[in-house]
């Protein structure tokens, strides 16, 4: 197993054997279609589509077979860093954020400090607070590109930083992502989002927060229904997303 680790994490830095181009608007990375393609479907319908155009494109009996030629996928106008943290999945079932993210962007913590319960942030704890958003921004490209187990994994990070970190307006920019750029019977990072509302039931007080919720009605109907209905201590008897 180690091994195995150890030459997924040297493909992914080298880029060796690399047989397909994944574009995002910062970067290029040298990937694999085996291994791209076997973890999603989406992409993997995406080369097939195109080797397929390429070879209806081209006279016949020419000997070209696009399906084992070099391929390419770009990911659009996504967030680049949320990217970076796919294509690390991909290859080594986890996922770090390399750069601080935005670190000369204003601090919008900072920014609202004067709004009733807004905390005020040093830099590092501002840092740790923006992967709210990195987290939900990931579980979406999850989503488009049918990786369920990197959509476990996001909300898994997410809450192990919304424990720490709800009081920041970060987890408002994360919800809007959730309850924006996702379907509405894609639950699981909505469910997260509900539930640290729940247990913090503080933030509905804040001006801020009430001003918020007010642009995303489903978001307010869910914290509704779920404080009426928790979950039981014992099985999901509870509250039923709709």
């Amino acid at each position: 197993m180690e091994e195995h680790r150890a030459w997924m994490k040297d493909l992914f830095h080298t880029g060796k054997y690399s047989d397909l181009d994944l574009i995002s608007d910062t970067k290029q990375y040298k990937a694999h279609r085996s291994i791209v393609c076997s973890m999603s479907p989406v992409i993997d319908r995406s080369c097939e589509f195109n080797a397929a155009k390429l070879d209806r494109a081209e006279p016949q009996g020419n000997g070209s077979d696009h399906r084992t030629a070099r391929a390419s996928f770009n990911f659009g106008d996504a967030d680049p860093e949320a990217v970076e943290c796919l294509v690390q999945f991909l290859y080594l079932w986890d996922y770090e954020v390399v750069t601080a993210i935005s670190s000369d962007a204003p601090d919008q913590d900072m920014l609202r400090e004067d709004d009733d319960c807004s905390p005020v942030t040093d830099k590092a704890t501002t840092l740790e607070a923006r992967l709210l958003v990195l987290h939900a921004k990931v579980f979406t490209l999850a989503h488009m590109y049918d990786i369920p187990r990197l959509r476990e994994l996001c909300i898994k990070k997410f809450k192990g930083v919304a424990q720490q970190q709800w009081k920041s307006s970060y987890f408002l920019d994360a919800a809007r992502e959730a309850y924006t750029a996702t379907p509405t019977d894609i639950l699981e990072m909505r469910k997260a989002i509900v539930e640290i509302f729940y247990e913090n039931r503080a933030l509905l007080d804040e001006s801020r927060v009430q001003a918020f919720l007010l642009g995303i009605p489903q978001l307010i109907l869910d914290i509704a229904l779920y404080i009426n209905k928790p979950p039981m201590p014992f099985g999901d008897r509870g509250y039923k997303w709709i």
